[in-house]
């Protein structure tokens, strides 16, 4: 199904830039496109249709059956998208990595309006560049990344196969000239090795050789470099999700399936269970899962006062310090319990129900650091106890109802149904983060909505 929706998502991509007339063409891993789209999908396009660009990928995720669930803007001339179709329990993704002219590091580094002039069509029917500006693109790219592995060797020998005289000219604009000669020297004879042995030095050479901008232009992108991390820092393109419910519920097994199904969209992905670390905190006191919560007594008053103090102000800490560098950072964050768990289930935390420091714990949960998304998962007690049953029936009862409460009270909370098999239940989880993802994207970009869309002829098709 993975390839068929990634082919889908492509093709409905490529055929909304045809439509809209926009200049394109697609720089590297083509070979084998539409069929098999191992990693992102780089193209680039002038700068003038920048503006335009979000609603054109929102309509092709539209026109496919996706969702628009992220866009980030890692260079002043760049933008990463993550499209994302749900089969089942089961994500299929496609990532549109645009660019106008050609940065890395706030470098220039290609300019895209020579390369847009010099593009042709793949047999396939979609543009590329011309195979010496794609052995460009892509030699800066893995030089500049400073590694280069078998398949990406391959890539590098396929362009220069096609235009020897093309790549040699790319190589003397980019490297002094004995790095270009000893480069198409490895490159005539398709052997890499020594390259991937000399990549240090070569970058080096790559960034003494490349004319830089003129003064006046690294000032304009600097500021725009400025605005575009304040904008990352206001608006952070990370997620933080955390998942509630009783014993039983399935909350360690849904948490890894759905970080991992997640994790193209972001960055890294992190789990923690229950609460965020702080500087020099060891692991084992990261709030390890307790087997029989309730088998000490609760706290004293001024114990249990202390307990809940110190917890919420590891959460208002790790928050500030940790949580929030990661949303800034593109990072995915999955919770197993989070502070609201004391709320239903202070016992767990040696606190006594309707005590003094129980109060304090509901007056502090308004000042907690939120999840972007809480799941509660819910079952009927007898299939939590069939499955764990550490806890007394008529308390596990007293818990599914204080979390549906609690549900009720969060307004970014969702209710999942525990009960129906993983499968089900995972699919419904990855249903609603998607759903949210995609609002907050379209937001973002001003798309009020997905435009409506439906596949239709595809005339740059071969």
């Amino acid at each position: 199904m993975g390839a068929d929706a990634s082919r889908a998502m492509f093709e409905a991509m490529i055929s909304v830039f045809e439509e809209a007339g926009m200049p394109y063409c697609i720089l590297a891993g083509y070979d084998g496109y539409p069929d098999s789209i191992p990693s992102d999908v780089d193209f680039m396009m002038p700068a003038e249709w920048a503006p335009r660009l979000p609603a054109l990928i929102a309509a092709a995720a539209a026109r496919s059956g996706a969702h628009l669930v992220q866009h980030i803007a890692h260079e002043t001339t760049a933008s990463y998208f993550a499209l994302a179709r749900l089969d089942g329990d089961c994500i299929a993704w496609l990532h549109p990595d645009a660019c106008s002219d050609f940065r890395r590091g706030g470098r220039l580094w290609l300019r895209a309006e020579p390369i847009l002039a010099r593009r042709r069509r793949h047999p396939r029917g979609f543009w590329i560049p011309a195979a010496g500006d794609a052995f460009a693109y892509y030699l800066v790219k893995k030089l500049d990344k400073g590694g280069i592995d078998s398949q990406q060797a391959r890539q590098l020998a396929a362009r220069y196969a096609e235009d020897p005289a093309g790549a040699r000219a790319a190589l003397r604009r980019l490297l002094p000239a004995d790095d270009a000669e000893f480069v198409d020297a490895a490159a005539s004879e398709a052997s890499w090795t020594p390259v991937a042995g000399r990549l240090s030095s070569l970058n080096a050479g790559l960034r003494r050789h490349t004319h830089g901008e003129s003064g006046g232009d690294r000032l304009r992108q600097l500021g725009a470099d400025i605005r575009r991390a304040a904008v990352r820092i206001l608006h952070p393109t990370g997620l933080c999700i955390a998942f509630l419910g009783p014993d039983g519920s399935g909350k360690s097994t849904v948490v890894a399936y759905a970080g991992g199904e997640l994790a193209r969209a972001f960055r890294a992905v992190e789990r923690r269970h229950l609460r965020p670390p702080l500087p020099f905190a060891r692991e084992h006191e990261d709030g390890a899962p307790v087997i029989n919560p309730h088998d000490q007594p609760p706290r004293g008053t001024v114990a249990a006062l202390a307990k809940v103090l110190v917890f919420w102000a590891r959460y208002v800490a790790g928050g500030l310090y940790w949580l929030a560098p990661r949303r800034v950072r593109s990072r995915l964050v999955v919770f197993d319990r989070y502070y609201h768990d004391i709320l239903v289930d202070p016992l767990r935390y040696r606190i006594a129900p309707g005590s003094l420091a129980e109060g304090l714990a509901r007056l502090l949960a308004r000042r907690v650091p939120q999840p972007d998304l809480v799941f509660v998962l819910d079952a009927p007690p007898e299939v939590l106890r069939a499955r764990k049953q550490e806890v007394p029936e008529e308390e596990c009862r007293r818990q599914c109802a204080a979390y549906l409460q609690l549900a009720r009270e969060l307004p970014n909370a969702r209710v999942i149904d525990a009960a129906l098999p993983l499968e089900q239940v995972t699919a419904r989880v990855l249903q609603h983060v998607l759903a949210a993802l995609e609002a907050r994207t379209r937001a973002r970009l001003g798309i009020d909505r997905a435009p409506e869309g439906a596949p239709g002829a595809m005339p740059w098709k071969a």
